[in-house]
């Protein structure tokens, strides 16, 4: 049979693509599997975020975080007066060092990179979001603290380049224009929260009818949300015990995230000058609004990040925050994260001391509780990652290596694997494995290219050819400790490597393009870097810049071997196309 010198350009990109799946192993059932981030709501297997585990939640305790807030008092049931308690920037920080536990990346900017996923085939810029509060009560009630509002707006603007006219606060249960007022907020002062602030749902779109299983009533749901303008949602809840009608206890004791969206579904037409959600006041509507797509839908999933401000609770069955906890709770898929803020502080009898939960919430705990979990097709024998850090005892980050860059953030992640194996190395935006990814095994300081990328001082393996990748700034010495405030773990260093077990490539390391070498050689037992050549940004495959060299269909494949893989596989491709064209 003859073959054709010159194939057609589709056939041959059709025949490249599949050859490169194939040689990955990668069947068209797990390909999408993978990939497809887009739901139309809750399926099974449903990972809210593929760099971040469902299971995990990260839980701060500081009590700095709240000063010298009285433990008693008239004043800790004002939302105004706890505001003025609460320390903006010990919460910034401590945020940031959660973000980076979560998503296990080195750096804040790359964590919160990987925390929020870009919309398929939209910039930053025209990015919309919105963030769902708990209003309810007026100046009395248990609201999220404004530092811990305005952090995630800061994130969204500052760092992603989402203008501030596109975030909306609301809560269609409660105004939350009379708690957020422009005392706290504006779209241009930075010094506050930069976001719109919805009149219960004015801003977002108003209700809409909407069918919630197990409902008793007709029900309603915010309107952006439920036709899509909505890209991404932040749930912020607060800590709370909940009796429930008639003292139940009927939602597993506790108010958090999952019920939270009572005020993103509420009764039909009840939004505006009566709220109410009785109608919903059902376990069982409760976990059918958290799968409804106007939740988990949207391409990628629409609420990509769950918290609790836990630094007030609400004790026994009291409306007013009157416990102090001094405790944020910050994971991606709500279920575990209410199921575990629960068991864990909610039912801990020394934590809650002040304001125990009745022994009537703490007998339904134990029944319902579990439900958070099984309804989503989690069970409490799971391996459920609860991770409490009391700062500045933080763990050291060692498996989230790779260090992805996004959207303009720095791409000075990548730790390096324990004992110095180059685990990732450093990212820069459209390329991973900077720096000579070390494969499998392999030793760091300019280890050998993964993924066949045998360069001239280890080639990366994701994108475009970084020959020389990152050297640390004058070249990493003998002793192998982090260049420009590099912070190794553990105490740690590997001869030759950038860190020891958890150390961590310095913050200075430039992102798009590669940082050059200075100087010249890592001290390691692999090929030395080639003079320090610049990177060069990683291809593109139908989307923006991914950290890890290429976008799938829009969607940012940051830090995982599979977008590693995929990303030398459109290089290759690319290149053989270049070949056959000026061949034919």
């Amino acid at each position: 049979m003859s073959v054709s010198p010159h194939p057609k350009r589709r056939d041959f990109l059709k025949t490249a693509a599949a050859g490169a799946a194939g040689a990955m192993g990668i069947s068209a059932l797990r390909f999408d599997k993978l990939f497809a981030q887009s739901t139309g709501g809750w399926v099974s297997g449903l990972q809210v975020n593929p760099a971040i585990d469902n299971k995990r939640v990260i839980c701060c305790h500081d009590p700095k975080m709240l000063g010298n807030f009285p433990s008693s008092g008239a004043v800790s049931t004002v939302w105004e007066s706890q505001n003025s308690y609460v320390d903006p920037s010990v919460v910034s920080i401590n945020m940031d060092q959660m973000a980076m536990q979560l998503a296990q990346k080195t750096t804040a900017a790359d964590a919160w990179s990987t925390i929020f996923q870009k919309p398929t085939g939209k910039a930053w810029a025209s990015t919309k979001v919105a963030i769902k509060v708990n209003a309810i009560q007026g100046d009395t009630g248990n609201h999220p603290r404004v530092a811990v509002v305005k952090k995630i707006c800061d994130v969204l603007v500052d760092q992603l380049g989402v203008p501030a006219a596109n975030i909306t606060l609301f809560d269609a249960h409660g105004d939350a224009s009379s708690c957020y007022t422009t005392t706290y907020a504006s779209l241009t002062d930075a010094t506050k929260i930069r976001a719109t602030v919805s009149k219960f749902a004015q801003s977002v779109g108003g209700m809409v009818p909407v069918t919630i299983a197990a409902s008793t009533k007709s029900i309603s749901g915010v309107g952006d949300l439920v036709n899509g303008v909505i890209d991404i949602l932040v749930n912020i809840a607060v800590l709370k015990v909940h009796s429930g009608p008639g003292t139940s206890f009927q939602f597993g004791s506790c108010s958090l995230c999952m019920k939270n969206h009572l005020g993103t579904f509420m009764n039909a037409g009840s939004d505006q000058t009566t709220p109410s959600s009785t109608g919903l006041h059902v376990l069982d509507a409760i976990f059918n609004i958290n799968k409804h797509a106007a939740i988990l839908g949207g391409s990628p999933v629409r609420q990509q990040l769950c918290i609790v401000d836990g630094l007030l609770a609400n004790g026994g069955s009291s409306a007013t925050a009157n416990v102090r906890v001094d405790r944020i709770v910050m994971g991606t898929f709500a279920p575990i994260v209410d199921y575990l803020a629960a068991t864990s502080i909610l039912l801990n009898s020394t934590i809650m001391a002040t304001g125990p939960m009745p022994a009537l919430g703490v007998t339904n705990a134990a029944i319902y509780l579990p439900q958070f979990l099984t309804n989503f097709g989690y069970a409490t024998t799971d391996a459920l990652q609860w991770v409490e850090c009391t700062p500045p005892n933080w763990p050291a980050i060692t498996g989230g290596g790779g260090g992805s860059s996004g959207s303009g953030g720095a791409g000075n992640g990548g730790t390096s694997g324990a004992g110095g194996a180059r685990s990732g190395g450093t990212s820069a935006a459209g390329g991973t494995g900077s720096g000579g990814t070390g494969a499998t095994g392999g030793t760091g300081g300019g280890g050998t290219g993964a993924a066949g990328g045998a360069g001239s001082g280890a080639t990366s393996a994701a994108g475009g050819a970084r020959s020389g990748g990152t050297s640390a700034a004058g070249g990493a010495g003998s002793g192998g400790s982090p260049a420009t405030g590099g912070v190794p773990q553990n105490g740690g260093t590997t001869s030759g490597g950038q860190g020891g077990s958890g150390g961590v490539v310095p913050s200075s390391a430039s992102a798009s393009g590669g940082s050059a070498t200075t100087g010249g050689t890592n001290a390691g037992t692999g090929a030395s870097a080639a003079a320090g050549s610049s990177g060069t940004k990683g291809s593109t495959v139908g989307g923006g810049d991914s950290g890890s060299g290429c976008d799938i269909a829009g969607t940012d494949r940051r830090a995982t071997r599979w977008g590693a893989m995929l990303a030398f596989g459109a290089v290759v491709a690319e290149r053989l196309r270049r070949l056959v064209t000026r061949g034919g």
